[in-house]
């Protein structure tokens, strides 16, 4: 791993509820990285961890390491090829971002998903999530045609929606995204934590253009067919892929895959399933579910109704937002000591920095 990366070190009960949450049931986010053996994802289809707390003793770390090694897919040869030039990457991380002996790691969020989500959580009251239980969703109108009704007129008309609380679809697009970031900043602490830990630099940055990336991760992008919107990134074939066409036939069906599931009269092999100890609860997965809040099928139909006339009217989904969205990197790379020694007050980095190389490389 390189020298001269400086990262400096950093210094940092159970809630009752009277309903389960709304359950997800697919990857929101996958795991991308690369180093200088290739280029690599987090299989987003690997079934969830069998255990609530999985590193216990010495057997369980190996597990732990096995479970990586089998769910770990390698996309690329060789570190990835992000091109060292603005764009896509600022000036001032042109010299040690992505640099050869670092490990780059590429949270990706799937933001289609996560509109399609959000949108039945406005319009649906039944979720009890943006609107009151026994109350109307709001009435979601584009504000860049004239606030005139995104697909939403019917459902007005019929009360489902109600017509004085009128939301910009902008908006909603825009709240789908910060929805999203959460995971992958969370994703990259937990990676800033464990490198704290084995005492090398860990680096969460930004100062990059996502298309670029998305390009040289080969990632699919969709030209709309009409007007001038930029190309949409909706994923990897195969490998981690947007909830809209052309991976789905039509809207419809991307809308199913999201939100039957949160159906409770769904077939046992459409739930998501729990292995045993996988949860933290004492109850049954039975009795858990019971409590948790259910989709309407007026909800679906709304949402569907609303999805149909973004795409229909922009020609991709979302209509002003990328379907796949990196927002940040996480490097983890060696420190160069002698220049901490050499520039900074002693106490610059911690012990398990200096330690690390009699303790990880022997």
């Amino acid at each position: 791993m390189p020298y001269g990366i400086k990262a400096a070190p950093s210094r940092t009960g159970p809630v009752k509820a009277e309903r389960s949450p709304v359950r997800v049931t697919a990857v929101n986010t996958a795991l991308f990285f690369t180093n200088d053996d290739g280029v690599f994802v987090i299989d987003p289809a690997a079934p969830p961890a069998a255990k609530a707390q999985i590193v216990g003793d010495g057997p369980d770390r190996v597990r732990v390491l096995d479970l990586y090694c089998h769910h770990r897919k390698r996309l690329q040869q060789g570190r990835l090829n992000i091109p060292r030039r603005v764009p896509p990457l600022s000036g001032h991380n042109l010299w040690d971002s992505n640099m050869p002996g670092s490990t780059l790691f590429m949270p990706v969020c799937d933001v289609s998903r996560a509109l399609i989500a959000m949108i039945a959580l406005f319009v649906d009251p039944r979720l009890e999530h943006f609107t009151a239980k026994d109350s109307r969703g709001p009435y979601i109108v584009d504000d860049r045609f004239n606030c005139r009704p995104a697909g939403t007129q019917k459902w007005v008309e019929n009360e489902f929606l109600d017509a004085e609380k009128a939301l910009p679809l902008s908006h909603l697009e825009r709240q789908a995204c910060y929805y999203m970031f959460a995971e992958p900043a969370i994703i990259c602490q937990n990676m800033f934590l464990a490198t704290e830990a084995m005492g090398i630099g860990g680096w969460m940055h930004c100062g990059f253009t996502s298309r670029g990336v998305f390009e040289a991760l080969k990632f699919r992008m969709v030209k709309p067919n009409r007007g001038l919107a930029l190309a949409n990134p909706i994923g990897l074939d195969s490998v981690f892929q947007a909830h809209c066409p052309p991976y789905f036939p039509t809207m419809d069906a991307a809308v199913d895959t999201v939100l039957t599931p949160l159906l409770k009269d769904q077939p046992t092999d459409a739930q998501p399933g729990h292995a045993p100890g996988s949860v933290p609860y004492l109850i049954s997965d039975a009795q858990h579910r019971e409590g948790e809040v259910e989709i309407s099928e007026a909800g679906i139909a709304c949402t569907k109704s609303i999805c149909n006339y973004i795409y229909e009217t922009y020609g991709r989904f979302p209509g002003s937002l990328d379907a796949m969205h990196l927002m940040w990197f996480m490097q983890a790379h060696h420190l160069d000591l002698d220049f901490y020694d050499k520039f900074y007050r002693r106490g610059s980095y911690g012990p398990t920095h200096g330690a690390h190389m009699r303790t990880w490389h022997p």
